[in-house]
This record gives structure tokens, C-alpha cells and sequence, in this order.
């Protein structure tokens, strides 16, 4: 059996390497296409991460900078948070199918808190998410916009609109942080969860 042991360093990323840079002008790219190569290298910022990945919704984007300008360091909640996500992933061991980016974002947002774990966190099982699975009666606001978001992630649809995230009525700023979070690692997979930067100002 071959594992696969190789990681991208800072010199694998450096931009000047990139076919969309050009010496004179920099990068020409609208986004940068290799940010899951540079994020497991460690030269990406949360700032640019998060900047990327909402960059035409200025209303959304008025809530996104003072996330950008608060980040703790982290992408979890707080310690407990990792260690609740952690135990998980070891309780269900590993599945190739199952264990997609999508998943591992479900499992942040069921692990970041004891109530929403409490209430949700048998949807995670050995087959993948199964929300029917949840226990929603008389869950909080906050916890049920986490639920659907989860949901929305891991189906494609029924989700969270970007017109939702922006406002404040729907999405409560500590769910708004944890649902971005959950965001980059369904994008990114959970190299995200090593960014610790918050990297560059706009």
C-alpha cells in the first residue's frame, strides 16, 4: 500500500511559479486558482481566504471584515469545539467515500457547541450525514440557522443564501462565523482548519 506523505511548502506556492503571474503586472488572476495548495503551505491569511471566496457581495462583505478583523487565530470556537470535532472523527474512523469535504464541514458545525451536539451530532454516521436523524424540537435560533446550513452544504440545496448570511436578523454573528468556517472547509477540505493568520489588510 502507498500513503501518500507529500505536503506543499511555501517555495512549491511561491506565485512567481504561477502561469497566471506575469513579472510585470503580478498575478493577473481574479482569484487565485491554487488557494487549497497554499493554504496547506501555510501562506495564506484568513483575510484572504474568506475575501476570495465572497468577492462580489459587498452587503455580505460589510459582515465578513469585522470577522476578518476579529479572527482569533482559529477556526473553531474554541478548544472544546476541536476536541468534540476530533473525538468524532475517531469514533467514526475513516471512509473514503463518506469523508468528503462536505462532511467534515457538517461535522464542524455539529461539533461546535455541547447543544447543537447534543441535538445533532448522531446525523453523523458511518454512511455519511443524516439529518433526519437531528432532535429539533424547541432548538434555538442559532442552532437551527447551524442546522440548515449544514444541511444546505452537504445536499446542495435548502441552504443558506448569501442575501441570508448578510443579514443580521437571520444569521447572528456567532453563526455567521462558524457557517464561513464550515464554508472553507467544503471548499478547501480540512486543511482550512490550519489556518492561523489573519493575514493581509484589504
Amino acid at each position: 500500500m502507498y500513503i501518500n506523505t507529500f505536503k506543499y511548502t511555501p517555495a512549491d506556492v511561491d506565485c512567481k511559479l504561477c502561469t497566471e503571474y506575469v513579472k510585470k503586472f503580478g498575478c493577473t488572476a481574479c482569484g487565485c486558482p491554487w488557494m487549497a495548495e497554499r493554504i496547506e503551505a501555510g501562506v495564506v491569511g484568513y483575510a484572504e481566504v474568506v475575501r476570495q471566496m465572497f468577492p462580489h457581495d459587498k452587503r455580505l462583505m460589510a459582515r465578513l471584515e469585522p470577522l476578518i478583523r476579529d479572527f482569533p487565530g482559529m477556526l473553531w470556537k474554541d478548544e472544546r469545539h476541536r476536541q468534540r470535532m476530533e473525538g468524532v472523527k475517531i469514533h467514526l474512523g475513516h471512509s473514503k467515500r463518506r469523508d468528503t469535504p462536505a462532511f467534515f464541514a457538517v461535522m464542524f458545525l455539529f461539533t461546535s457547541d455541547e447543544d447543537i451536539y447534543r441535538r445533532a451530532g448522531n446525523c453523523l454516521c458511518r454512511r455519511g450525514a443524516e439529518f433526519d436523524y437531528a432532535r429539533l424540537h424547541e432548538i434555538s435560533p442559532h442552532d437551527y440557522t447551524l442546522y440548515i446550513a449544514a444541511r444546505g452544504i452537504y445536499t446542495n440545496a435548502g441552504g443558506l443564501t448569501t442575501r441570508d448570511l448578510a443579514d443580521a436578523e437571520v444569521v447572528d454573528a456567532a453563526a455567521l462565523r462558524m457557517i464561513v468556517n464550515a464554508l472553507l472547509i467544503a471548499r478547501y477540505g480540512c486543511a482550512a482548519l490550519d489556518i492561523h493568520e489573519r493575514g493581509r489588510k484589504a
